[in-house]
């Protein structure tokens, strides 16, 4: 196969993993009786150590030049922690199991969108939007397939089911991972601790990270509970399929659709509406009730998460210099992934203890997306300078202007 169609292939699966991970993990937890406390902190664990681990490994992948090697050997750490998680059932081990797979797994997307930017940047025709869209493929295809076996096999309580379709996921991205072929290099030395350093002082990028990080926090509900949600609404887990399903859909719309929208609007404006849209999702998730309209809301993920991706790995193309992409695609990880992941899921947990109810945390959510929102209508505005020529490449979408 040709890299692309590897890259493809990789996305389908990894993502087709978190189809399974994302809707019915915490289901899963739930049927073997954890508190909503306890479902927070175990998934919470890989959170925390998403910054240390997303950064050590892109560091030594942009330090050696070789973000694809550290990319095979990532996914190999993943798998071997994945295989364990359908034998085990308390807390304390399915979170040191959840926990050791992230010493692998939270460095997997850093490291393989590195590779899919450099590959785009060296080919015209290729785009990283294209690529990407494959991983919602993936991940609509499987999440539909175990909600639809899930009901299948009368909805049992911590069905094995979900734990063996992560653990087969990531031996598939793990495989493939050894197939794709290293990027094109770089020329000139290879970065250190002090190029690290000022890209974590650059103040644009931080501003920019921090808006990304509140709104990934504000996901938090629907990454953790919107399973626990449907089943609290009385519904069955082929809703939840169905939801994750539209809502993919509607997210490859918008990474179809991003580099038209890309060449005509700033990146500020292109992040509020993102983050109005999700606002606006969230509260409504809230308050619906019937199968009909909790899946029909999922429609918005387009904006939650297909602009705001789209945006955000074209803004990050244009704020890091390719010679620390791995290193820069790390900090975005460690900093939306880890720091807004941890925040979100703890209070989640904790909000579902006290509310008994899955409904509010959504509230909650469309309050803190408001939060992001008037951050970037407030910090985001000045056009940073290309950290390199494009030289008529492109990352899957013409560059994103700064300022309206």
């Amino acid at each position: 196969m040709v890299p692309a169609a590897r890259l493809r292939l990789f996305y389908f699966l990894y993502y087709g993993t978190v189809g399974t991970n994302l809707p019915y993990f915490a289901a899963y937890l739930r049927g073997l009786g954890y508190t909503g406390e306890q479902i927070g902190t175990v998934q919470m664990l890989p959170s925390l150590a998403a910054p240390a681990v997303a950064i050590s490994w892109a560091s030594w992948a942009d330090r050696t030049g070789s973000p694809a090697r550290a990319l095979r050997r990532a996914a190999l750490v993943a798998v071997s922690a994945a295989a364990l998680l359908p034998f085990v059932r308390s807390p304390l081990a399915i979170g040191a199991v959840l926990l050791l797979q992230a010493l692998g797994e939270r460095a997997v997307v850093p490291l393989v969108d590195s590779v899919s930017l450099e590959w785009s940047r060296a080919r015209p025709g290729t785009s990283y939007t294209g690529l990407r869209l494959f991983g919602s493929l993936g991940f609509v295809a499987i999440a539909l397939a175990v909600g639809s076996a899930l009901a299948a096999r009368g909805e049992r309580p911590g069905d094995v089911l979900v734990p063996a379709t992560v653990a087969l996921g990531v031996a598939g991205y793990a495989l493939v991972a050894r197939t794709i072929p290293a990027a094109p290099a770089h020329p000139g030395a290879r970065p250190g601790l002090r190029d690290l350093g000022q890209l974590a002082r650059e103040p644009r990028l931080l501003l920019f990270l921090g808006a990304c990080a509140l709104h990934w926090a504000a996901c938090a509900p629907y990454h953790l509970f919107f399973g626990v949600l449907v089943r609290d609404r009385g519904l069955p887990s082929d809703v939840t399929g169905l939801g994750m399903g539209a809502g993919v859909a509607a997210e490859i719309g918008a990474l179809l659709l991003f580099p038209r929208l890309a060449r005509g609007l700033s990146l500020r404006r292109l992040l509020s509406v993102a983050f109005l849209g999700s606002a606006v999702r969230w509260v409504l998730v809230s308050r619906a009730e019937a199968a009909g309209a909790i899946v029909a809301l999922q429609l918005l993920h387009g904006l939650t998460f297909g602009l705001f991706w789209g945006t955000a790995m074209d803004a990050m193309a244009a704020f890091v210099p390719g010679r620390l992409r791995a290193t820069g695609q790390a900090l975005f990880a460690a900093t939306v992934f880890g720091a807004g992941n941890a925040l979100g899921y703890q209070l989640s947990g904790a909000g579902y203890d006290h509310y008994r109810s899955a409904a509010p945390l959504f509230a909650w959510a469309g309050g803190l997306e408001v939060v992001a929102l008037v951050f970037a209508l407030s910090f985001l505005g000045r056009r940073p300078e290309r950290s390199e020529p494009r030289s008529g490449q492109r990352t899957g979408a013409s560059p994103v202007r700064q300022n309206d």
